[in-house]
């Protein structure tokens, strides 16, 4: 395993070794150590461990179906969460209902906050938002070296050029990376305090830079039956990634556009118009991008039908479902627009194309959560408090 030498679990503790003085005699025959290890410690050997980082409902699901694999699994968090919530899992079972579906308890211990630790990490998983990883990666910077093997499962794309331009400018030191993308469809489930694998999926992975680490962290990956791991080179897993980026980009701006559920767009001929707009700068700046030239199938699955055949049945599915972005924009929080219709934007301007619809809808989806944040933090907060909770903060104030 990459990275330097794990520290030995007697090694934290002065108590458990004990310092023999060698014997001066010449006439003795054995040798004396002058450590003597536990017997459990000298049986054991490197811990195979796994980090994981994110917040989010995947980043437990992994942690689950990693247990098995691994002999340690730690789940690290940007933000401090109660220790009741995902505490449960329950995998996708197509034969039963709502009402006689069970849980099981999640194998993965309870997150610790990020900056709790600072041992080096040898494997890492980043988990979340595109907006997200760079903030990740960066709350562990100082655990991580040129041993390191990271995956990149955030949503979006041009996560990883973010992450080497803001953070390892100087590749000798930098960590080796992994792209992946989920098609697992997970949610969280208050009822039971559980993440809930709604369908069944599949984890592609495509190594950027292939080493005997990266090599290693994969092939760890693939014993998880839960995860079902699948591996390529760029062109597969653009394949693979590509459809939720064109839902996400071409579809859910639309619905932020019209303020309505997705299915709207099926009765409106102007919203569709829209969408295929949307679509087709998208399908240009693929087809022009360097890195799949001659990736034949991919060109000959962009050129078809089937991306629009995949936004509508997405739409049908969704039915009346307000859109995830329309209802992260209205609440003024943070969007990765930046990662969906922004990266290709960025890729256009690079190869001298022009995406004016795209550049519309990213500032009409930026104009609309400005606003919306800017109307949630003009709020005047309302504190429920009770006479003698004034009367008390009244007496603290005087002395």
């Amino acid at each position: 395993m990459g990275g330097s030498p794990l520290e030995k679990p007697w090694t934290s503790t002065d108590q458990t070794a004990q310092t023999i003085a060698t014997s001066p005699t010449p006439a003795s025959k054995f040798h004396i150590p002058s450590v003597i290890i536990p017997a459990e410690a000298a049986k054991s050997g490197p811990v195979h461990k796994i980090h994981i980082l994110g917040d989010d409902v995947r980043s437990r699901f992994i942690a689950h179906a990693l247990c098995g694999v691994y002999d340690s699994v730690e789940l690290l968090g940007l933000r401090s969460m109660p220790k009741s919530r995902y505490r449960n899992v329950e995998l996708a079972q197509p034969e039963r209902t709502r009402r006689n579906a069970y849980s099981e308890p999640n194998a993965a211990p309870a997150h610790q906050h990020v900056k709790g630790d600072k041992s080096h990490i040898d494997q890492l998983i980043i988990t979340g938002s595109g907006y997200e990883a760079v903030k990740a990666m960066q709350s562990v910077k100082d655990r991580v070296d040129e041993h390191t093997s990271v995956c990149l499962l955030n949503d979006g794309m041009g996560v990883l050029e973010e992450v080497r331009e803001t953070i390892f400018q100087d590749t000798a030191t930098a960590p080796s990376f992994i792209l992946g993308h989920m098609s697992h469809a997970l949610a969280y489930n208050r009822n039971r305090d559980s993440v809930k694998e709604l369908k069944s999926g599949r984890m592609c992975l495509t190594d950027t830079n292939p080493t005997l680490d990266t090599q290693e962290l994969m092939a760890s990956l693939r014993q998880s039956k839960d995860l079902r791991i699948t591996s390529g080179n760029f062109e597969k897993w653009m394949r693979f990634k590509l459809p939720s980026m064109v839902f996400t980009a071409a579809v859910e701006p639309v619905c932020v556009l019209l303020e309505t559920p997705y299915q709207t767009i099926l009765k409106n001929k102007s919203a569709q118009s829209m969408m295929y707009q949307l679509l087709k700068e998208i399908v240009t700046v693929v087809k022009h991008m360097p890195e799949l030239e001659g990736a034949t199938e991919l060109q000959r699955y962009i050129r078809s039908e089937e991306l629009k055949k995949w936004c509508f049945q997405r739409i049908t599915g969704k039915a009346s479902a307000p859109g995830d972005l329309l209802q992260r924009v209205a609440k003024g929080q943070q969007v990765d627009i930046e990662y969906q219709n922004g990266f290709f934007q960025r890729r256009a301007k690079t190869l001298g194309i022009d995406m004016p619809v795209n550049s519309l809808m990213v500032q009409m989806v930026k104009a609309k959560q400005a606003e919306a944040k800017a109307k949630r933090d003009s709020y005047i907060r309302i504190e429920e408090t009770s006479v003698d909770d004034l009367r008390a903060q009244t007496r603290r104030t005087r002395h």
